[in-house]
């Protein structure tokens, strides 16, 4: 039983398990490099076996080896092997499934202020906000309340002038976030003291006018859609991949309604694809183009795993689950740019990149700001307006002409 106990033998069955369960000969390679670097690590220690100090030590090590920086992919891979081998260790079965990131709130120990984050995250959800405005709210609540914690408070009603301000500087010297990215989470602090009496009177230590930045948002250039064009074209990459890529380059779909897409919700009849959006909650419908309706189809008859799951597209390997939100999307995205030789210098990344592609397209090609907002499923019209700044020839065509100064006599 020792025997069964011992880092190596927990090691290679894991791998076994992988091998079986046909998971990607680059994932197993994956764990297995890990493996090896949990092995050495016990071996630094002196043991055989998976201790906490081997645990800890190999957790611990969250660093990029090529960029020196902190890595939470890295991480959070390190995590998942533990995972996988202190299931087998102590129950004997191997536990594949994931675990959800550890919730902010979780260090909050002070009772009063756990009941006031759960009663706040009751009335968001009254109110009927999506559940990632909800994510993002409870958030930045949760650090004020974890700030307010550390300061000894056990009640808001010893909140005191500027610990509000105090509060917004930490975030900002935790490199948490920036004066030009904090006006969305800085909503859900306002809407919070604004939901609690004593709170109220601390409103005014929450800026209202903040820095934004107008800079053009570069998109894919000419050359750059044809080469990926040309791409999607070809085999080099997966059905399902070629798929995702064109849904999201002409429909500018957000990568969670990719994710959560059903079989059910194409209407091969009538050309349509219908979906209820994960960020605002209504409805969409796409029209079903010839082009990634084809490419469906192809990956649905050719390539599509056989599974009892709903969604439309899986996972390339077993378990053969639905992808695993905006991640997913990044990979299979970030594959796309690498094969057609797209520099990602200063721009920014994901399904973030092809909404705003799919919206310049548009807009270059004359349609109405009202349709693109349409298309692009936006619950306010003016959102949209954001969209100009991918292109600099409709951008200058909003300027004001600069009046002529003439000097007086002249």
């Amino acid at each position: 039983m020792q025997e069964k106990m011992k880092l190596n033998y927990l090691i290679q069955t894991v791998l076994d398990a992988m091998s079986d369960k046909k998971f990607g000969s680059k994932i197993i390679k994956d764990y297995r490099n890990s493996f090896n670097h949990l092995k050495r690590l016990a071996e630094k220690i002196g043991t055989d076996y998976l201790t906490d100090e081997v645990i800890w030590t190999f957790q611990g090590d969250g660093i990029n080896t090529k960029t020196g920086k902190y890595s939470w992919p890295k991480e959070r891979h390190r995590i998942r092997c533990v995972r996988l081998l202190t299931s087998l260790a102590e129950n004997g079965i191997i536990d594949w499934s994931k675990k959800k990131i550890e919730d902010t709130a979780n260090k909050l120990t002070e009772p009063s202020f756990r009941l006031t984050l759960e009663k706040f995250i009751s009335h968001l959800g009254e109110n009927g906000l999506s559940p990632n405005t909800i994510d993002g709210y409870k958030r930045i609540v949760a650090y004020f309340l974890i700030f307010c914690q550390e300061k000894g408070y056990i009640d808001l009603h010893q909140l005191q002038i500027n610990d509000v301000t105090e509060f917004i500087m930490s975030l900002y010297r935790n490199g948490c976030f920036r004066p030009t990215t904090i006006g969305g989470p800085l909503s859900g602090l306002r809407r919070f003291l604004l939901d609690n009496e004593h709170t109220k009177q601390f409103l005014l230590e929450v800026p209202v006018h903040l820095l934004r930045e107008r800079k053009i948002i570069e998109v894919y250039d000419e050359q750059e859609l044809s080469s990926i064009k040309s791409l999607l074209s070809g085999d080099s990459l997966s059905k399902r991949d070629v798929s995702i890529c064109m849904l999201l380059l002409e429909t500018g779909l957000r990568g969670v309604d990719i994710c959560t897409l059903k079989l059910t919700d194409i209407d091969w009849n009538n050309d349509v694809i219908y979906i209820v959006q994960d960020k605002t909650g209504e409805p969409l419908n796409i029209p079903l183009r010839s082009s990634y309706g084809n490419a469906i189809a192809d990956y649905i008859l050719h390539e599509r795993p056989d599974s009892d799951s709903e969604n439309l597209f899986l996972r390339s390997f077993a378990p053969y689950e639905k992808l695993d939100g905006a991640g997913s999307i990044y990979v299979i995205l970030e594959k796309m740019e690498e094969k057609s030789a797209i520099k990602k210098e200063g721009r920014i990344i994901g399904s973030r990149m092809t909404r705003h592609n799919a919206a310049s397209t548009m807009l270059r090609s004359g349609v109405p700001m009202s349709d693109i907002s349409a298309a692009l499923g936006h619950k306010d019209p003016n959102t949209v307006l954001v969209y100009l700044s991918t292109d600099e020839k409709t951008l200058a065509a909003c300027t004001l002409t600069m009046p002529v100064v003439r000097k007086r006599g002249i």
